[in-house]
């Protein structure tokens, strides 16, 4: 008889979370690169702005005022983002984390129960080959009892 884990579909369905949990994991890590680049990029507008208007002097100043004060408020934005980014990105360690643990208490379950099974398989053979020995002696010292 072969060894089935009653806990295979369960072992699946865990190692389809732990799959998920990389692929949530790999999302947050593009989206958190990609808001890091946005700010990055809108920062240095912002900074080539101020330099612009640093050289024009004050001929269009409320103009580079208005939309510095834009970048800002993106920046602003951004940065809020950006931590938002970072938390999904903690959080979704933390699911991997959690999904690699459940995945691994379910296989070091796995190896102890086909264990088991093995250990308890090996023993029925040694009762059968001992029962095979006992009923070849029976029939040994019935055959010398007969000869006799």
């Amino acid at each position: 008889m072969q060894f089935k884990y009653r806990l295979e579909k369960v072992l699946k369905i865990r190692e389809e979370e732990l799959d998920e949990a990389i692929l949530e994991m790999k999302k947050a890590e593009d989206h958190l690169r990609t808001v890091s680049y946005e700010l990055s990029a809108t920062t240095e507008k912002r900074n080539d702005l101020h330099a612009e208007l640093i050289n024009e002097g004050l001929s269009h100043a409320t103009l580079y005022v208005r939309r510095i004060k834009q970048l800002n408020e993106i920046i602003a934005k951004l940065e809020k983002d950006l931590i938002a980014a970072q938390d999904a990105l903690i959080t979704a360690k933390e699911e991997v984390i959690q999904a690699k643990m459940k995945l691994e208490a379910l296989k070091r379950h796995k190896l102890k129960k086909h264990k088991d099974y093995t250990d308890e398989e090996n023993r029925n053979e040694r009762i059968r080959l001992d029962e095979i020995g006992v009923l070849k002696h029976a029939r040994e010292l019935i055959e010398s009892q007969v000869e006799e």
